[in-house]
Parts: structure tokens; C-alpha cells; sequence
């Protein structure tokens, strides 16, 4: 798990760049960063579980984010393209 969270980590930064990758997703993505790393932490008084479960849920926040937005730009990238017709030009069908 933690060399799929250290990809997804270098993989995370160019997807919220990417102007392809839906706006609601990379704002999802952020405030739930937001509110992982806030400093209202119900397991904060716990020495090690503290670090521990911010560590862990902002890997599994960035793997789910890289494999929801690797999906959506391959869906896209996969769709039929639209056939274009010309006005006047006979349509060909192969």
C-alpha cells in the first residue's frame, strides 16, 4: 500500500492541473485533504494513531482521487467520435 500511495502522490499533482480532469472532482479532493490534515483531529490525543491515521487517509484520499480521474479520462478518451457529415456530400458507410 504505500508504494501505490507514493505513486499516487506523484500522480495526483499533474491530474489537479489537468484541464480534462472535472472540476468537481479535483474540489472534492481538496477540501477532503482539508479536512483530514485540520487541526480538529478526534484521534489526535493518541500518540502514534494520530500522525498515523492523517498519513494513511490522505494515501487512500489520493489513490481513490488518481483512480477516479485515470477512469473519467479514459472513458473519454474511449468514446466513439461523432460522425460528421457535410451538407450536400453523400453519406458513405463502410
Amino acid at each position: 500500500m504505500l508504494a501505490r500511495s507514493r505513486y499516487a502522490f506523484v500522480r495526483a499533482w499533474p491530474l489537479m492541473r489537468h484541464a480534462r480532469v472535472p472540476l468537481a472532482l479535483k474540489l472534492g479532493a481538496a477540501a477532503a485533504a482539508l479536512v483530514i490534515i485540520s487541526p480538529l483531529d478526534p484521534f489526535a490525543d493518541v500518540p502514534i494513531l494520530g500522525v498515523l491515521d492523517d498519513a494513511v487517509l490522505l494515501g487512500l484520499l489520493a489513490t481513490l482521487f488518481v483512480a477516479i480521474a485515470q477512469w473519467l479520462l479514459a472513458r473519454e478518451v474511449r468514446a466513439p467520435a461523432p460522425v460528421r457529415v457535410r451538407v450536400g456530400q453523400p453519406l458513405m458507410l463502410r
